[in-house]
């Protein structure tokens, strides 16, 4: 995706500046391609656990405190996600009919992103609460 996002802006600087001409297609494709890129690396930090954490108040507490303030803290995140899946779905389905300006895709496309998302960040959500309550079994 970032090499598309790459290539679409070299593109669209050499168009408007080389040949003064500028396209309104690759403009809205970076957009959307950056989107889903977004969105899909939340996931990916989900699943890697480099979210941003404040670890520092944390680490005062005990071993067994601290896998607690873990798991409480992807039950929040699954919760989130939960109500993304929920009411992007909702956004999805009521733009089905929309369609982009430049391209022609439905706009539906485009926040299917939202649920991917939250769909993806429930499952790693739920690995990592499963390890983690499976550390409470170990001496």
């Amino acid at each position: 995706m970032m090499v598309a996002i790459a290539s679409l802006t070299f593109y669209q600087v050499l168009m408007r500046y080389g040949f003064n001409k500028s396209s309104s297609w690759s403009e809205e494709a970076i957009r959307f391609i950056f989107i889903w890129c977004s969105l899909l690396s939340v996931s990916i930090g989900i699943r890697e656990k480099i979210h941003i954490g404040i670890n520092i108040v944390v680490q005062l507490f005990s071993h067994v405190t601290q896998r607690t303030i873990e798991i409480f803290a992807y039950l929040l995140i699954l919760l989130f996600s939960g109500s993304l899946v929920f009411y992007g779905t909702k956004v999805v389905l009521s733009t089905q009919y929309q369609t982009s300006p430049a391209l022609g895709l439905p706009m539906s496309w485009v926040y299917l992103s939202v649920p991917t998302m939250g769909v993806l960040v429930i499952f790693y959500s739920a690995l990592e609460i499963l390890s983690l309550m499976r550390q409470f079994k170990k001496p």
